[in-house]
C-alpha cells in the first residue's frame, strides 16, 4: 500500500485555521493565509465545521499543535538549522508567512504528486510565482525513497534539518511512522515534532467517544486511522533512536501553554504533540 496525505483532511484542517482566525481572533496560532490557501472553498468548508466530531476541541488542537511546531521551529533556527521538511504538507501556509527567510530557511513540502499539484495551483493563485525558499516534493509519505526524494529538491543530508509531521502519524501504519523517525534520528542534529493518538481503549470515555465519531467520519471518506502510539513506548522508541531531548503535551497541557487554561476534561482525550531532538 502507498500511504499520501489524505486531501480531504488536509481541507478540514485548513477551515479549523481559518476558522481560528475569525472566531477566535488567531490567538493561538496566526495564520492569515489560511483562508487565503483554501480559495472558494473556504465559506462552505468554515459552515460545514460545527458538525465535525468534536470541532470545538480541534479548534484548540489543530492551532496549538501548530504553534508548538513552530515554537520548536524557531528554537532550531536559533540553533543554527536552515532546511525545514514538512511531512504531509498538505495545505500548510508556512512558506507565505516563513519569517526566516532572510536568514537562509529552506522549505520543503513532502506530500503525493496530485497533493503537490493542487497546492502549485493553489500558491500560484496567491501571487505570480512561489514563495522564495519553497521546494514542493512529490512523494509518497512511507511508499519510496525519502531522502532521494529530497536531495532531489536540494536538501542536504549533511546540514541540520527540522522536520513537522502533524497529522500523519494516524494515517500510517506504526511501522512506517517509526522507518521515518529512525531516518530522521540518523540525521545530524535534526529535530521532529509529531502529532499522535493513543489507542481508544486507553482513553477517557469523554475523549474515546470523540476519537471514535472522528474515526468513523475519517474511514467513510477514504482515510482510516490506522497508527496509534502509547506516550510512554512511544518515549522509549524515541530515546533508542537518539532523540533524547523530550517533550510530549497532551490536550490539557496544551491549553495550559497557549490560553493558560484546560479547555477539555480531566482524563486521557487521545491527542498529543510530542518534539524529540538529538542533545547538544
Amino acid at each position: 500500500m502507498r500511504y499520501g496525505f489524505p486531501m480531504q483532511t488536509a481541507m478540514v484542517t485548513a477551515a479549523i485555521r481559518a476558522a481560528h482566525q475569525t472566531h477566535d481572533d488567531g490567538r493561538v496560532f496566526r495564520d492569515p493565509f489560511a483562508e487565503d490557501i483554501l480559495g472558494p472553498e473556504a465559506a462552505p468548508l468554515t459552515m460545514g465545521l460545527p458538525g465535525v466530531p468534536g470541532y470545538h476541541m480541534l479548534r484548540l488542537l489543530m492551532p496549538a499543535r501548530s504553534r508548538y511546531a513552530e515554537d520548536a521551529l524557531a528554537a532550531a533556527v536559533e540553533r543554527g538549522c536552515r532546511q525545514l521538511v514538512i511531512l504531509g504538507a498538505g495545505l500548510d501556509t508556512f512558506s507565505l508567512r516563513n519569517p526566516y527567510r532572510r536568514l537562509g530557511l529552506c522549505v520543503f513540502e513532502v506530500d503525493r504528486a496530485k497533493a503537490q499539484s493542487d497546492k502549485r495551483r493553489r500558491l500560484l493563485r496567491l501571487g505570480p510565482h512561489l514563495p522564495q525558499g519553497l521546494a514542493l516534493v512529490p512523494a509518497e509519505i512511507g511508499g519510496g525513497d525519502l531522502a532521494a526524494a529530497l536531495t532531489a529538491a536540494g536538501w542536504r543530508a549533511d546540514e541540520p534539518t527540522f522536520f513537522e509531521m502533524l497529522g500523519v502519524a494516524v494515517y500510517l501504519p506504526p511501522a512506517t511512522t517509526f522507518d521515518l523517525l529512525r531516518f530522521i534520528a540518523g540525521l545530524p542534529r535534526s529535530g521532529v515534532v509529531l502529532d499522535y493518538a493513543v489507542p481508544p481503549a486507553c482513553q477517557s470515555p469523554e475523549g474515546r467517544a470523540v476519537t471514535e465519531a472522528t474515526m468513523a467520519e475519517t474511514a467513510g471518506g477514504g482515510e482510516p486511522w490506522i497508527g496509534f502510539f502509547e506516550p510512554a513506548a512511544l518515549a522509549a522508541e524515541l530515546t533508542a533512536l537518539g532523540l533524547s531531548e523530550l517533550e510530549d503535551l497532551d490536550l490539557q497541557a496544551l491549553g495550559r501553554r497557549y490560553l493558560g487554561k484546560s479547555v477539555v476534561g480531566d482524563g486521557e482525550w487521545g491527542q498529543h504533540v510530542i518534539s524529540a531532538r538529538h542533545p547538544d
